[in-house]
């Protein structure tokens, strides 16, 4: 205590020079210091390299006929298989026994969440980064004569610390059935080694995606004898650092001094992309920018910062440096009488500090409200009325943050991909859209469910009607895919109820598809409903609807509509009669060859209809169509001739 009160009095008194040759000292040291320790710890963290941990399991019930349930051992399959996979590709896959969870080959797993996981894994003291959820597919073709297996398998990754997801990634086989006697073992074999080249494919492709993921490293920070607002602080700081992913807060115990409202020891399990060199760049630039004073400790065997208040080491840093004056300057003018030195600096300072804690008290107070509030508002405010305040650095990064997490959130919009939203997670895991962004992933994934539903359903129905002409198993999956609205498929089953192919023909069933098609814009559709609607087919006759569908299906450029309503033009069918309307889609489709369309507008020409009367124009019409056999035009040729 006595060598304490002689440290500040001889600092009292010794002359200006002194002070200013004590700071150059002091600063140099801490340079010093802070390179070394920046060396140690590129030296400790070359060996710091994280591995994805991950747990398989299936999301879902799989899918399977009668005939293989009782068979085969479905998820031990695809689950070694998937591990053997990753495995290979330099990723550590962690048995489901070691986590606590239901066995996944005996019970339903599909209630499992990434929560669920994650809690599961710090149960069992294992670390887990990513889960990876697969769902099977497989069922029989309908036609029992072909007997021709479908298997689909696909995976979706989650990230456990920040909720992010990745893609479905599939992949899928169709296999001809097992010979008529393979039963029993035999069959078991067909199924697990077609499941498993499946797992394998699968495996393949999720390891290409990992390896483009950023790795994680968790580390443990211990913050010791900071107060309340300094913690604050930090903990805003931490999760605004470059790489973050996700902290957990694993201890928190009350202030030990209630004036000073100091926590002895807060700890924090940090997720980051940045390596433990990389990150106390970071931890360093709170002491840089001023935004805190603390000292920094690594220790690489246990992934630990401890983070330090520098005021707990000051009196033992100042008297070490007194030492290092004092042998420096063996002559200090420390004779001078003490009385008549402080006097001055007692009557004078206190006023003068007074007035400096009143203005650091008010900044103090208004960056406590920025922070409580924590808009971009609030901050601008804060910088308005203290545009060189304190904490004017924390306010522009984090009006920074909030431009950032705008900016990134309207580029997500702008693409609307799940790959972007994605991106938008990774970039902002806690942003002001983190809710909306999942929310727009989990329809992205429902309507990529109903196109793959789309695409099987009519990947099936085409094998049936083109290779196998079974057109009522045809026909039961052009109708399920065209429920789950494939307009190619709508069209392709009004197009069988039209021509009754596997079905008893039916013109107004037709029609009801071709019109679902035709409002979703497709151009044959629209050609056979306009056709039916002229004819009275399966709808009340009507000239105008004809005309309207004809319209649209022209203007994407289709010949027999352009074709069609020439002809309704020209007789003033559904539109007002009009030769030049007549002329021009006629001639759109006499361009792209249309006999028909070249034999009318060869008569317009003729005649003068809707066009200036050109005789050879006409007469090269009607060899362009005599020469493809349209017998009409072979007779107005030869009497234009004559």
């Amino acid at each position: 205590m006595d060598n304490e009160n002689q440290h500040k009095h001889f600092k009292l008194t010794m002359p200006r020079t002194f002070q200013q040759k004590t700071k150059r000292q002091q600063l140099g040291n801490v340079i010093v210091s802070y390179v070394i320790g920046l060396l140690c710890l590129c030296v400790q963290t070359s060996f710091a390299a994280e591995r994805w941990k991950i747990v398989v399991l299936p999301d879902k019930n799989n899918n399977t006929p009668n005939e293989l349930t009782a068979v085969a051992d479905f998820h031990r399959t695809i689950s070694q298989g998937l591990t053997n996979a990753l495995t290979n590709a330099d990723f550590d896959v962690l048995n489901l026994d070691y986590l606590g969870l239901p066995n996944c080959i005996l019970e339903d797993c599909s209630n499992l969440t990434d929560q669920t996981i994650q809690l599961a894994a710090n149960r069992s003291g294992r670390e887990v980064n990513l889960a990876l959820l697969y769902r099977l597919n497989t069922f029989k073709q309908r036609q029992s004569a072909v007997q021709k297996w479908y298997f689909s398998l696909s995976g979706r990754l989650l990230d456990l610390q920040s909720g992010a997801q990745q893609d479905a990634f599939s992949v899928e086989s169709r296999l001809n059935p097992p010979a008529k006697n393979c039963i029993a073992d035999c069959l078991n074999l067909w199924l697990n080694q077609n499941l498993a080249l499946l797992a394998q494919d699968l495996g393949a492709v999720l390891s290409e995606k990992l390896q483009a993921l950023p790795r994680r490293f968790h580390y443990q920070l211990n913050l010791s004898n900071f107060n309340s607002a300094d913690l604050l602080q930090i903990d805003k700081n931490l999760k605004t650092f470059d790489g973050y992913v996700a902290d957990t807060l694993l201890s928190d115990p009350k202030p030990t001094n209630q004036d000073l409202a100091t926590v002895p020891n807060r700890t924090y399990q940090y997720v980051s992309e940045l390596s433990a060199s990389e990150l106390s760049s970071e931890l360093e630039n709170l002491n840089n920018l001023g935004v805190l004073s603390l000292k920094l400790e690594y220790d690489n065997k246990q992934r630990l910062f401890h983070l330090r208040a520098a005021q707990e080491s000051a009196s033992w840093a100042t008297i070490s440096q007194f030492i290092t004056d004092l042998l420096d300057d063996p002559e200090p003018e420390i004779s001078q009488p003490t009385t008549e030195v402080t006097a001055p600096t007692t009557t004078e300072t206190p006023e003068i500090q007074t007035d400096a804690e009143k203005e650091i008290q008010k900044d103090r107070q208004m960056w406590q409200q920025a922070l409580g509030i924590n808009s971009k508002d609030s901050y601008q405010q804060y910088l308005t009325i203290w545009p060189q305040g304190q904490h004017f650095i924390q306010a522009k990064a984090a009006i920074k943050r909030f431009d950032d997490d705008e900016n990134a959130w309207q580029q997500a919009l702008s693409q609307t991909t799940s790959r972007a939203f994605q991106h938008y997670l990774r970039l902002q895991p806690t942003g002001k859209y983190t809710n909306q962004a999942k929310q727009q992933l989990a329809l992205i994934r429902e309507q990529q469910k109903l196109v793959q539903k789309q695409r099987e359903n009519k990947a099936l129905a085409d094998d049936y009607y083109h290779q196998q002409q079974n057109y009522p198993e045809a026909l039961y999956y052009y109708e399920q895919a065209a429920k789950l609205g494939d307009i190619s498929s709508q069209y392709l089953l009004a197009k069988m109820y039209d021509d009754g192919k596997g079905i008893e023909q039916n013109k107004h069933q037709a029609a009801i598809w071709y019109t679902q098609a035709a409002k979703h814009g497709h151009s044959q559709a629209q050609v056979a409903l306009g056709y039916m609607y002229s004819k009275g087919n399966g709808v009340n006759q009507d000239y105008s609807q004809a005309a309207h569908w004809y319209l649209k299906a022209a203007t994407q450029g289709h010949i027999d509509a352009q074709h069609n309503l020439a002809y309704l033009y020209s007789l003033g069918q559904g539109v007002a009669k009009d030769y030049q309307q007549a002329a021009f889609w006629y001639e759109k489709s006499a361009i792209q060859g249309d006999a028909d369309a070249q034999n009318s507008l060869g008569k317009l020409y003729e005649r003068g209809l809707g066009v200036s009367k050109n005789l050879i124009k006409a007469k090269s019409l009607y060899k362009q169509a005599a020469a493809q056999g349209n017998q009409i035009a072979q007779l107005n040729l030869q009497m234009l001739n004559n």
